[in-house]
């Protein structure tokens, strides 16, 4: 018997998720477009920004799954200082704000931490983030008070939406001595600690004691759109003009880039922003409506590919399985043994080989479907040895 464990789950060649930072309870009247200016607060209205990643992204590929991260207080990042009609609010002020997230959930994507208000600026007289914004990780002068602020998240999530958070990411990708260390006596299962765009293969890399998943952002969503669209910015406007015209030629780049990522079986996590609008004016780098045209080019090419579309969570759950599961044959039976030592729950596994097989315990029969190029089964696994017998005929 050759039976080996997937890689990625269902075998796929490999995972994608789509990860918006700074979803938030807030709305900032910049544009004249309603949802130009929702960081979350519209909810699920018509004129929301979720209706319209809805209408042009995941109706149209509706196989997107997204981790979304969402600051727990009101979200420092729109300044009382930059514009006079604003609103914030933080987690579990608004009932209709804590039902959306509910609504997110429940359609298969992920709410995961980033940060209590995301940090603060240093002129509060002055909105403007440039070299005047200090994010969340590079204020915290002592792990204690790093662990503190960053626990009371956890609960925060809890208490009103009625879910673990599991995960998140530095605000900005910012960070200090310390903040890795607040981030393990928090005990996440996984972090995205830094942004990498790069095509290496992906090996899963662990820090602290609680073995936190490193998670990596290597592929941004402006990639196809990146020379061209406007920011707001006069001085970086002036150099579009010219840059526009080579859009095409870095398109060339970027779908390679991505070709590598994707035949390399690396995680594919494609980093984006919930709104463009800010206190001081300035397009947000990298976010959902100015970006909107290079997702679709990004998920157009991906359709025809094996992706697994999943969560951080999901992913993150997925590469803790394949380490702590080993496989072999005793008394020809295949057995499974998981060393399950943070006790997560609701935990699956894939199980390859090259001929049809089927698998049988006691009280389940799991029966190979062939997907990319292997016969395998996704099967549930718990704590210590998982046995099944196998059978090789194919019954019609």
């Amino acid at each position: 018997m050759s039976f080996t464990i997937s890689k990625w789950f269902n075998n796929h060649q490999a995972p994608s998720v789509l990860m918006i930072d700074d979803l938030s309870d807030a709305y900032i009247e910049t544009y004249k477009e309603a949802y130009k200016n929702d960081w979350g607060y519209l909810c699920k209205e018509e004129n929301s920004v979720y209706s319209f990643l809805e209408k042009e992204l995941l109706n149209k590929f509706p196989s997107i799954k997204i981790t979304f991260f969402v600051p727990y207080l009101k979200h420092n990042v729109i300044s009382e200082k930059g514009k006079k009609s604003y609103k914030k609010y933080g987690v579990g002020e608004r009932i209709e704000f804590s039902n959306f997230l509910k609504h997110l959930i429940k359609e298969g994507h992920e709410i995961a931490h980033h940060g209590s208000n995301h940090g603060q600026y240093i002129d509060t007289s002055n909105p403007s983030t440039v070299n005047n914004f200090k994010h969340e990780w590079e204020l915290f002068e002592n792990v204690d008070e790093g662990v503190e602020v960053t626990k009371k998240g956890i609960e925060t999530f809890k208490e009103h939406l009625n879910v673990e958070i599991k995960g998140g990411k530095f605000c900005g990708y910012k960070q200090r001595e310390n903040s890795l260390e607040i981030i393990d006596k928090s005990k996440f299962d996984y972090w995205c600690e830094d942004v990498n765009y790069n095509t290496k293969n992906y090996t899963a890399t662990k820090f602290g004691e609680e073995n936190i998943i490193s998670f990596p952002t290597n592929f941004s969503g402006n990639a196809f759109v990146r020379l061209s669209y406007s920011t707001g910015d006069k001085h970086k406007d002036r150099k579009k003009q010219f840059t526009k015209y080579l859009q095409p030629l870095y398109d060339i780049s970027q779908y390679k880039a991505l070709n590598n990522l994707y035949t390399s079986g690396n995680i594919i996590s494609i980093q984006e922003h919930i709104s463009p609008a800010t206190s001081s004016g300035i397009t947000q780098s990298a976010n959902i409506v100015s970006d909107i045209t290079s997702l679709q080019k990004i998920y157009n090419y991906l359709s025809n590919k094996s992706i697994w579309y999943a969560t951080c969570q999901d992913i993150a759950d997925y590469i803790y399985a394949v380490e702590n599961t080993d496989i072999y044959i005793d008394n020809e039976e295949i057995v499974l043994k998981f060393n399950n030592y943070k006790n997560l729950e609701n935990i699956t596994i894939s199980i390859n080989d090259k001929e049809y097989f089927e698998f049988f315990s006691q009280e389940k029969h799991y029966v190979s479907k062939k997907n990319n190029h292997k016969y395998t089964v996704n099967i549930p696994i718990v704590n210590g040895e998982n046995r099944y017998r196998v059978e090789r005929e194919h019954k019609i």
